[in-house]
């Protein structure tokens, strides 16, 4: 049987030597067949890329949180795609795309956020465009010059899931998780305060302001203070606020007071706060609690204690420089101040007077062995105690305590006439304190310039040269007679030395003879001690007039020995 081509049995192995797959002369080629392969490394590639998309897609879908929409009024530096939403440098989602409301005045920013942020997107979250700023309470969002404006945002805790949020106009002073309290100040005016402005105790930086607003009647300013854990325990209901911002300069009866702070409440201003020693162990102030904000540390430390004492005082004459905030003092020792001023007529005495309304601190008046009646409070006592003093004759007077400034203050002191006891005189709610004299710096000038005008007055005309000039006359004749009269007044003299030596002399003799035969009941003893006297007499005058020779036409001077 004759088998095809290409039959096994024609498949023969070619001679040693011979290359396989070449055809002998006169023989056809024949093509080899090799086994096939199932798979191709040239697929490797493509798979793994595959793979990497598929794993990526997968990822991003796992990590794929809820899209959110925060509205801000401008969106500094935010781009799509590329601006970062973070908490504390961990990214957490990504901005997607930007515009405008309809009426234009703000920006809404579409996000994606992760699914790890999904529980914190509630009413409490926040969120803030965090790009460089600088102020005078420092430069701050100094790494994005680098990596660019990314929005911060401060996670809520608890509270109900949202997705539409209102972003902050501008970053939180510190992290809204920062343990510690809140606590509002209530100011006239806001001063130098600004959002992160230093809050201290004692010189050590523990809080800082977080914001501030209007009070709803317009009338002053709310500021939200922060105090940080632990301090937050030292603020008590009696603890003192003040604005500790710039240079506190303060004028009063101890001379002029200067006092600045640290240089950051110096530039960006600052709030510093006291307590008494006294209250530290009792519970501290609850969240929330208001608190009065004081201009300086002055008026923080003089406000009262407790409950005040009013009375009221009427000044006559000029009263400039009491107003407002003047310091009351009771025998040197400052217990209130002036509440009120306000110039009344006084129809009995067709004048006016300045009627003074001052405040006194109870707790203030510290008086060693004061009468302290079982059960009464301080309050009680200070009052009782005033109103025994108005029988005693305390009177209220108005005192400069500084010439070069002017200073004024309203004193309580004790008249040095005394006093009888009077009734007590209310005006309308206040008690009367009699005025006693004012000791003020202006009325003594104003006397010793009166006195200076008259002196001027006095001396401006042509009348006193004219007695200078005739005074001069006179002294000058009254020297030339003394000097023509002195050789006779020494002759003088020396008559009258002599005159009342003869005349002891004579008397001496007539005593000695007289001796005690002299009959009782005669003058001759009595003529006797007066001639003794007269020769007494002469004597002295010729003594005087040996020093003073111009007492003969001068006269003698009185106290003159």
């Amino acid at each position: 049987m004759v088998e095809p081509p290409g039959h096994e049995s024609d498949r023969r192995e070619p001679p040693e030597g011979e290359p396989q797959g070449q055809a002998r002369p006169g023989q056809e080629p024949q093509a080899r067949q090799r086994p096939r392969r199932w798979f191709a490394w040239v697929w490797v590639v493509p798979i793994v890329a595959a793979g990497i998309v598929l794993w990526l897609a997968w990822r991003a879908l796992i990590e794929r949180g809820p899209d959110i929409t925060i509205s801000f009024k401008v969106a500094d530096g935010l781009q799509p795609g590329q601006t970062r939403i973070q908490h504390r440098n961990v990214e957490l989602g990504t901005v997607e795309s930007l515009e405008l409301t309809k009426d234009m005045s703000r920006v809404i920013v579409h996000a994606r956020m992760r699914r790890e942020a999904k529980d914190y997107l509630t009413d409490r979250a926040r969120f803030a465009v965090i790009a460089p700023r600088v102020g005078f309470g420092g430069i701050s969002g100094l790494s994005t010059l680098v990596s660019g404006s990314y929005i911060e945002m401060y996670p809520g805790q608890g509270g109900t899931p949202q997705r539409k949020f209102v972003g902050l106009d501008e970053p939180p002073a510190l992290p809204p998780d920062t343990p510690g309290r809140f606590f509002v100040l209530e100011a006239s005016d806001l001063g130098s305060l600004t959002r992160g402005s230093p809050i201290s105790y004692r010189g050590l930086s523990v809080g800082e302001v977080e914001e501030y607003a209007l009070t709803p009647d317009s009338q002053g300013v709310r500021v939200s203070a922060f105090v940080r854990a632990p301090y937050d325990r030292l603020v008590h209901p009696e603890t003192r606020f003040w604005n500790a911002g710039g240079v506190d300069l303060t004028i009063g009866t101890q001379g002029i007071r200067f006092r600045a702070d640290s240089w950051q409440q110096l530039l960006a201003g600052g709030i510093a706060f006291d307590t008494p020693e006294s209250v530290l162990k009792n519970s501290p102030s609850t969240a929330n609690a208001s608190f009065r904000l004081y201009d300086n540390r002055r008026a923080a430390v003089r406000a009262p204690l407790g409950d005040e004492l009013y009375y009221l005082a009427e000044f006559p004459g000029n009263q400039r420089g009491i107003g407002t905030g003047t310091a009351v003092e009771l025998e040197g020792n400052e217990v209130g101040e002036v509440e009120e001023v306000h110039l009344r007529y006084d129809e009995r005495a067709q004048t006016l007077v300045t009627r003074v309304v001052f405040s006194i601190d109870p707790k203030r008046v510290d008086i060693l062995d004061l009468p302290r009646p079982k059960g009464a409070d301080q309050q009680e006592i200070v009052r009782n105690w005033i109103q025994t003093l108005l029988g005693h004759g305390l009177q209220a007077d108005v005192t400069s305590v500084s010439f070069l400034t002017g200073l004024k203050i309203v004193g309580l002191e004790m008249s040095k006439s005394g006093g009888s006891h009077v009734a007590l005189e209310r005006v309308g709610d206040y008690v009367k304190i009699p005025a006693g004299p004012s000791g003020d710096f202006t009325e003594v000038l104003q006397d010793l310039h009166e006195v200076l005008r008259n002196i001027d007055r006095a001396t401006a005309g042509p009348e006193l040269g004219h007695a200078l000039k005739s005074l001069d006359d006179t002294l000058t004749r009254l020297d030339k007679v003394t000097q023509e009269a002195a050789p006779d007044i020494q002759s003088l003299l020396k008559s009258l030395r002599d005159t009342a030596d003869s005349a002891q002399s004579t008397l001496n003799t007539v005593q000695s003879l007289i001796g005690s035969t002299a009959p009782a009941g005669t003058d001759l003893p009595r003529l006797v001690r007066e001639l003794t006297e007269a020769a007494r007499s002469v004597r002295g005058l010729a003594d005087y007039l040996d020093r003073h020779p111009e007492a003969l036409l001068r006269g003698r001077k009185g106290g003159t020995p």
